[in-house]
C-alpha cells in the first residue's frame, strides 16, 4: 500500500510537471516569435546609419536655420575650438562643466577656419567660458543642448567674424560635476 501511495504521488508530480511545461513551452515560443518580429519591422521601418546622418545634416538645417539648402556630410570638415572647464552659478550652487567644442565648417573654408581657431584660442575659450557661465539652469539640461549650441554659435561668428564660416556647433564632450566633485 505504502509502495502504491509513492508511486501515485511521484506520478502526479511528473503529470503536473508536464502540465505545466506545455503552456510554458508554448509561450516562450510565441514570446521568441513575436520578438523576431518586432525586430525585423523595427530593422525594415528605420534606417541605416548612414540614412539617419544624411536626415539629421539635410533634413532639420541645423543650428544655421537654413532648412532649404541640405549639408552634405562630405563636403564638411571639423575644426577642433576649445577645450575647457567653465563654472556656472546661476542655479544657486557651482558647478563645474568638461566641455569640449567644435565647429562644421565647409571643406572649403577648413585650413583658413583651423588657423583662425589656432590664432583666436583664447578669444574663443572666453567666449565659450562666457556662454556657460551665464547659461540657465535648463539650458545646462536640455538633452541636445539646442539654447546653448545656438549661443555657442553666436559668439563663435563673432570671434571669427564672419556669420557664414561656422556651418554648426558640435559639444562631443559635455560633463556636469557638482561642488566638491
Amino acid at each position: 500500500m505504502a509502495d502504491e501511495s509513492v508511486t501515485t504521488s511521484s506520478e502526479k508530480r511528473v503529470a503536473i510537471g508536464r502540465s505545466r511545461l506545455v503552456p510554458t513551452l508554448v509561450v516562450m515560443g510565441l514570446m521568441l516569435v513575436e520578438g523576431m518580429g518586432v525586430y525585423f519591422v523595427a530593422k525594415t521601418i528605420s534606417p541605416g546609419p548612414a540614412g539617419a546622418l544624411a536626415l539629421q545634416a539635410g533634413g532639420g538645417g541645423g543650428v544655421s536655420g537654413n532648412a532649404s539648402v541640405p549639408i552634405s556630410a562630405n563636403s564638411l570638415g571639423e575644426v577642433e575650438l576649445a577645450d575647457c572647464r567653465p563654472i556656472n552659478k546661476m542655479s544657486g550652487k557651482f558647478l563645474t562643466f568638461q566641455i569640449r567644442v567644435t565647429a562644421l565648417v565647409d571643406a572649403n573654408d577648413l585650413e583658413g577656419a583651423t588657423e583662425t581657431a589656432r590664432k583666436k584660442r583664447a578669444r574663443i575659450e572666453d567666449g565659450v567660458n562666457n556662454v556657460i557661465r551665464a547659461a540657465e539652469p535648463a539650458h545646462l539640461n536640455e538633452p541636445k543642448l539646442d539654447t546653448l549650441r545656438k549661443r555657442l554659435k553666436h559668439e563663435l561668428d563673432r570671434v571669427f567674424g564672419d556669420d557664414q564660416i561656422i556651418k554648426d556647433i558640435l559639444i562631443p564632450q559635455f560633463i556636469q560635476s557638482g561642488p566638491g566633485v
